[in-house]
């Protein structure tokens, strides 16, 4: 079965959007956080739906960041160097593999291109209990959208990664949040945070896997 794009497009949209987190501890974290992911929306048909990620798993180290989903039929992932503000794209899907390299300065161009504005936060005295983590609630607008956000600053992940993922001006791990992707609402939450090695060759392209420009890619997806 081929994937079909829109899902594509709404996996490349979770996977940029939980590179959220930005630096509050002295001791940095270094392991493992798992998503699990839950769907709302009417228009949602099986087939769809058969082919979404159902969890996320967030790999740390150092400076280095890799989010990466995986469905019966097809993985991606980013992995994001918050040293020099690099990103790589993993995508492993209709029996294709790409990698997709971008610098800072053309993550930035892209972001300047976009025009969209910061969102609008607003924190909010209340918490829950997630993942073992006394999470605080916040409420962000983004997009004419009001998101509920529960985050922790308990955790000490790499700095100014919340900053262009749509959730700048949160300082923390997003614990749970959702994404609306046109008519479907995508729900993230954290089921896990392991603190471990991390192997380092999970930050880098594999050699069986060809690299092309975001331009290639958006022309052979349709884009």
């Amino acid at each position: 079965m081929k994937i079909g794009i829109k899902v594509l497009f709404v996996v490349m949209a979770i996977v940029i959007s939980v590179s959220g987190y930005s630096q509050k501890k002295a001791k940095p974290f270094k392991g493992i956080i798992t998503y699990d992911i839950a769907y709302e929306g009417d228009e949602i048909d099986p087939a769809t739906q058969a082919q979404l990620p159902t969890g996320i798993v967030v790999s740390i180290l150092g400076d280095k960041v890799r989010n990466e989903q995986i469905s019966a039929f097809y993985s991606m992932a980013q992995i994001s160097d918050m040293g020099d503000g690099s990103a790589i794209v993993l995508i492993d899907a209709m029996g294709m593999k790409f990698a997709v390299k971008q610098s800072k300065e053309e993550i930035d161009k892209n972001i300047a291109e976009a025009d969209v504005e910061d969102p609008v936060v607003k924190f909010l005295d209340e918490t829950k209990e997630i993942a073992g983590y006394t999470c605080k609630k916040a409420e962000v607008e983004m997009n004419g959208n009001i998101i509920e956000v529960y985050y922790t600053d308990e955790i000490n992940v790499p700095k100014g990664m919340n900053d262009n993922s749509g959730f700048k001006g949160i300082e923390g791990v997003l614990m749970e949040y959702s994404i609306v992707q046109e008519d479907m609402v995508m729900i993230m939450t954290v089921k896990e945070v392991k603190k471990g090695k991390v192997k380092k060759g999970m930050f880098v392209i594999p050699d069986d896997y060809e690299i092309k420009t975001a331009e290639e890619l958006g022309g052979m997806l349709g884009g």
